[in-house]
């Protein structure tokens, strides 16, 4: 039995050495591909407002945009250097924990209206205007006031929400909490050719990594899956998914 166990228990360890080297880079990596898929249809004041669909590495995965100033397009693939909040180097906006805590307390709230995303139309559109004017202000309020009373009425909706940001700077976001920015030393390329404009967005959002007593049972059919090497991909939209 003694035996037994000290065989179950390096085969065991064999599979999460597997799976680890197998699928570690693509979920806790320093890089990710990213394809944008679909930038949903929620549309306010002339831009779409997250979360919108992509690949990350191949896997189906919501992400929300933290870069009012540049664009990304539908079919538009990138690498992105990932990071976290007790990391931030490299990213769009510098070491700021600060304002990342703060996109990262808004954008979970986002994610919370993502069951009834009709119904919360207006209210993500909100936040999304939020986490963009945490980082950049100014650009946000020359776009909403350009846009005429309707835009005017967004930028005076969020008030509120930008005045209590700064009781955020201190949320710990989710461990599943990531940081996606371009590398600009990769190809970027739209429908596998040139885009109308460089480099995309930085994007943030929520991988879903399993906890506890599931671990186990995780690396074990990781292990599995990448000695099959299966892989699943999702379809792509054609839309422009920014301003």
């Amino acid at each position: 039995m003694i035996n037994l166990m000290k065989s179950l228990s390096r085969f065991s360890g064999y599979l999460a050495a597997v799976a680890l080297l197998c699928f570690g880079p693509n979920l806790f990596g320093q890089s990710a591909n990213i394809t944008m898929t679909d930038p949903g249809n929620n549309v306010m004041n002339g831009v779409y407002v997250g979360p919108y669909n992509a690949t990350v590495n191949g896997t189906s995965a919501q992400i929300i945009c933290d870069d009012f100033a540049d664009d990304t397009y539908t079919n538009e693939s990138w690498t992105a250097t990932v990071t976290t909040v007790s990391n931030l180097n490299g990213t769009k906006w510098g070491n700021n924990t600060a304002l990342y805590n703060e996109a990262g307390y808004f954008a979970t709230q986002m994610m919370g209206l993502e069951s009834n995303p009709t119904g919360n139309a207006q209210t993500i559109g909100y936040l999304s205007y939020v986490i963009w004017a945490i980082f950049d202000a100014k650009d946000v309020k020359s776009w909403l006031t350009a846009q005429g009373q309707s835009g005017i009425n967004t930028w005076n909706a969020i008030q509120g929400y930008l005045a209590s940001a700064g009781k955020y700077a201190g949320f710990t976001p989710p461990s599943n909490f990531f940081i996606f920015t371009p590398n600009l030393n990769n190809p970027i390329t739209c429908n596998g050719g040139p885009c109308p404009t460089a480099p995309p967005q930085e994007f943030i959002g929520f991988l879903n990594m399993p906890e506890g007593g599931s671990a186990f049972l995780y690396l074990l059919l990781a292990g599995l899956a990448c000695g099959s090497a299966v892989m699943l991909r999702s379809k792509s939209a054609g839309a422009r998914q920014s301003v």
